[in-house]
């Protein structure tokens, strides 16, 4: 075997792996600690913490289990949200998108055509207060990442007790 061909065959494998991890991810997304966790109501929105959604299907998969109006919370998306029939869906669920983190700004050409109310926050705890300010009466607040922790995080549930946090502070 060549080792272009090997090559071939290995990322094939991979791509399997992490489609089946991802599919795995979902089956195993359920209501709890981190996964679409009511964390209280301020004003009339409802504060729903998904820091547990690490990746797109599992941000888009909780948004479809929300049946107010989104105001998004999220990090460093990835160019698969820039897909048509992702920004279709994300048109129908959210009213607003503040992005999270340093490179938030980065992802913006992709997420134009989605929504004009998008807005950046360096950190978690600016995020809420700015999402405190954008949503209304009857909306709902979802911290759902839809990337891994980073950012001075170690992980999914460090980030979401810090997403609590801010929100008991409101």
């Amino acid at each position: 075997m060549d080792h272009e061909t090997y090559q071939r065959i290995l990322a094939q494998r991979l791509s399997e792996q992490l489609t089946e991890a991802r599919r795995q991810a979902l089956a195993d997304q359920a209501v709890g600690p981190h996964s679409l966790e009511y964390v209280g109501m301020h004003k009339g929105v409802e504060y729903i913490n998904d820091s547990r959604s690490t990746f797109l299907d599992a941000t888009l998969a909780a948004m479809s289990n929300v049946e107010k109006p989104i105001v998004w919370i999220a990090g460093s998306l990835a160019a698969e949200v820039g897909r048509g029939h992702v920004q279709d869906f994300l048109k129908e669920k959210v009213a607003a998108l503040v992005l999270f983190g340093r490179n938030s700004e980065r992802a913006i050409e992709a997420l134009q055509p989605f929504t004009e109310h998008v807005y950046f926050a360096e950190e978690v705890r600016t995020a809420v207060f700015l999402a405190r300010e954008i949503a209304r009466s009857g909306e709902a607040v979802l911290f759902s990442p839809a990337c891994p922790s980073g950012d001075g995080f170690a992980n999914y549930e460090e980030r979401g007790a810090e997403f609590k946090r801010a929100v008991r502070d409101l």
